[in-house]
């Protein structure tokens, strides 16, 4: 990828290039080498020059003064009137062609920019119009050709496309199914679908988040370890954390003469086989707090852990995690406490889903996806293009060797990604190469390092409240009062109809009421009793 230039005397620009595939098996997006920054630093020199032609407009006025004050008569009998009055004159012929030229290459930037911001919206509807009406068979395809998964671009469009061919199914029209997707609290957005789901998991007690506690893992002195400023070095202490136990992480404390450096390393999801929180935070249900509560508990806990190796508030720290260990690593990096108590300065995430989330400006960022590993997809949307986040897409082959368990997939195997970041070392890619000269900035240079392990437990979520029990009408129903109970019984009636002693008929003063005892009254009957 190739920046921009201002060719001197030529007026011409050299327009932003597509990033391409590197000189490695990847591709990068973002970081220096981007679209959006290269577009940017044009429109920043296109605003520069804005700036000059303002300012040499000014001058261009001051000449016009002093043209007017040589023409007067007060200086016609100066010697060497006439070499000023043409040396001006030439100073503002020049001045106003280079007037033309500046606006004129200012103009063409914002124009060129325009047309390209207008360009990319088109092709980005076309390719969600296409992908729209072929996910269903363009994903399937892609998944048989990568071990039954779908691949980065499969879960996409997956994402995006299937919850509105789920409604179809169910009988609900193509616009009215757009237009719930977009009104339902949530269904914008594959992270709010997915919050939605966490929230009506929690009803049912599973996927219930909880505060999370760090209780340092060894209470011997910490041991030393050996640390490069290296993306591929970073996540090989993913792994070191793994191995220390469930739901434990590595805080490495790198001092240097300019001050104490810290990383903490999150691990991956450790699988309890259920739906049901463990005491392990990087369970299933760890998942569900990065997507539906943006990492608040594992934040707290994370901090707890910071401070108490030591870490000073102001003094850089490295966020590293690897699948869900990078999208807390992300969250982390965005929350407003934990940035309040810890200056994050670099987060490198490898086969995480966080393209929803925004980092402030200023903290740098290294994600690394792989185009078979369907997890970084899983939100739907690719990784922001800007200055500070770079995005490496691996697009070597790979599979799971014979005998293995696939697990996610081939495309997520930690080891392929920590060989994918080593290749990143000798890359000569702007992007790439800006982003670790950022982070080895950051780490000082790396070096020996103090090892802190501490492990986060989750307290037992609280219990969810049981549902009402349905009304028992048979169980709970209230007997009517009786009337006939308390009742003195009715004098004798004799009727014409030869019937001595018919039964008892009370009188209400609403309407006529018999036991329900007693057979029905007759015609005479009644009509007698209406008579009384």
């Amino acid at each position: 990828m190739t920046g921009f230039v201002l060719p001197a005397g030529e007026g011409k620009l050299a327009w932003p290039e597509p990033p391409g595939l590197a000189e490695g098996s990847y591709r990068v997006s973002g970081g220096v080498g981007g679209l959006n920054f290269q577009w940017q630093e044009l429109l920043n020199a296109s605003a520069r020059l804005a700036a000059v032609a303002e300012d040499a407009a000014g001058v261009y006025s001051e000449l016009l003064l002093v043209q007017t004050v040589l023409h007067g008569p007060r200086l016609f009998l100066v010697p060497g009137r006439l070499l000023a009055q043409d040396a001006v004159s030439d100073s503002m012929a020049q001045l106003a062609v280079s007037l033309v030229e500046i606006r004129r290459l200012a103009e063409e930037v914002e124009a060129a920019h325009a047309r390209y911001r207008l360009a990319e919206a088109a092709a980005a509807w076309g390719m969600d119009q296409l992908n729209g009406s072929t996910w269903w068979l363009s994903t399937p395809i892609g998944a048989l050709a990568n071990e039954g998964r779908p691949t980065l671009d499969g879960a996409e469009r997956l994402v995006n496309h299937g919850p509105a061919a789920l409604l179809q199914l169910l009988g609900v029209p193509p616009v009215m199914a757009g237009l719930l997707l977009k009104t339902v609290p949530g269904g914008r957005t594959a992270e709010g679908r997915a919050a939605v789901l966490v929230h009506s998991a929690n009803s049912f007690g599973l996927l219930r988040a909880a505060p999370v506690a760090a209780k340092r893992a060894c209470t011997a002195e910490p041991r030393e370890v050996e640390l490069a400023p290296t993306a591929a070095a970073l996540l090989e202490r993913a792994e070191a954390a793994a191995d220390a136990g469930p739901g434990t992480i590595e805080i490495l404390e790198v001092p240097s003469p300019e001050g104490t450096r810290w990383v903490v390393t999150l691990p991956g999801t450790q699988t309890s086989g259920s739906a049901e929180a463990s005491a392990n935070p990087f369970d299933e249900t760890g998942v569900a707090e990065a997507l539906a509560a943006n990492s608040r508990h594992t934040a707290a806990a994370v901090s707890d852990a910071l401070a108490e190796a030591g870490a000073a508030a102001g003094e850089p720290v490295v966020l590293v995690g690897y699948s869900q260990g990078g999208m807390h690593a992300v969250n982390l990096a965005a929350d407003e406490d934990f940035r309040a108590r810890h200056n994050v300065e670099y987060v490198v995430t490898a086969g995480s889903p966080v393209g929803g989330v925004a980092l402030p400006p200023g903290t740098r960022g290294l994600h690394l996806e792989h185009e078979q590993d369907w997890v970084p997809g899983a939100d739907g949307q690719a990784n922001p293009d800007t200055r500070d986040r770079v995005t490496v897409t691996l697009t070597d082959k790979v599979s799971t060797p014979p005998g293995e368990d696939g697990g996610l997939g081939p495309g997520h195997d930690f080891a392929n990604y920590v060989a994918g970041a080593r290749l990143l070392e000798t890359s000569t890619d702007a992007s790439v190469a800006d982003s670790a000269a950022a982070l080895g900035t950051v780490l000082a240079g790396g070096g020996a390092a103090r090892q802190h392990l501490f492990t986060l437990r989750r307290q037992p979520p609280p219990k969810p409240k049981p549902l009402p029990v349905p009304f028992d009408f048979m169980k709970d129903r209230r007997v009517p009062y009786d009337f006939m109970k308390d009742r003195p019984p009715a004098p004798a009636v004799h009727s014409l109809s030869g019937i001595s002693n018919p039964p008892p008929i009370i009188w209400n003063p609403d309407q006529q009421r018999r036991s329900p005892s007693q057979p029905p009254a007759t015609r005479s009957e009644r009509a007698d009793g209406g008579a009384n």
